[in-house]
């Protein structure tokens, strides 16, 4: 009698181990579908982020920007005088006119496959703050220079985009942005691809 009952303890343990892996393996397999989505998610939004953040940056200084102030070269940067000064406020003369204060630079680095700002300021003495021009005829404290000459440094404002096309058709004041950013996958699944267009309107 005494070994029937010892037996059937035995198969009873065995069960309750057998039950307890089967509900372990259950709770893994959630946690791990959980965790993917929601690597899923951080993927997403990522990728969101970096292209918004250009597309918003670029599109409010171009609607203070001067349309005859613009440089473009393809697929690469685009540039235009800021009325903005260091404190970021609109800056205007006794008249009510605007006063320009830099070059904002926009460039794409494939290298880095970062599109990154940079702040060219204008002299106090520079033509450009009454009378716009594009920035290959600024006269900097080391003469003058094509667009190319300022895509060095600057600030990151998005990372792993791949395209960066600005276009302003002539005679236009319309400036089109084209990006496409890429977002590697954690999930072991095919990286996240975003193609987007923007338009701004140049008012100055």
């Amino acid at each position: 009698m005494r070994s029937v009952r010892a037996g059937m303890s035995l198969i009873d343990l065995v069960v309750a181990m057998g039950l307890l892996l089967l509900l372990l393996s259950f709770l893994f397999v959630i946690f791990f579908l959980g965790a993917k989505a929601w690597r899923k998610t951080d993927d997403r939004f990522e990728l969101l982020r970096n292209t918004q953040v250009v597309i918003s940056q670029l599109s409010r200084e171009a609607e203070r920007g001067s349309a005859f102030s613009v440089t473009i070269l393809p697929g690469r940067a685009v540039s235009f005088l800021s009325p903005m000064d260091n404190n970021n406020h609109f800056v205007t003369d006794t008249l009510g006119d605007v006063r320009w204060e830099r070059y904002r630079v926009f460039y794409h680095d494939p290298a880095s496959q970062e599109v990154r700002l940079v702040d060219i300021p204008l002299l106090a003495t520079s033509f450009e703050r009454r009378t716009p021009q594009p920035i290959e005829r600024f006269v900097s404290t080391t003469g003058t220079h094509p667009l190319s000459f300022y895509l060095v440094g600057g600030r990151v404002l998005g990372k792993n985009i791949t395209r960066f096309e600005p276009e302003l058709p002539n005679f236009s004041k319309r400036l089109k942005l084209t990006l496409r950013t890429v977002q590697p996958s954690t999930t072991r699944t095919r990286d996240l691809t975003l193609d987007i267009s923007s338009n701004a309107f140049m008012r100055n």
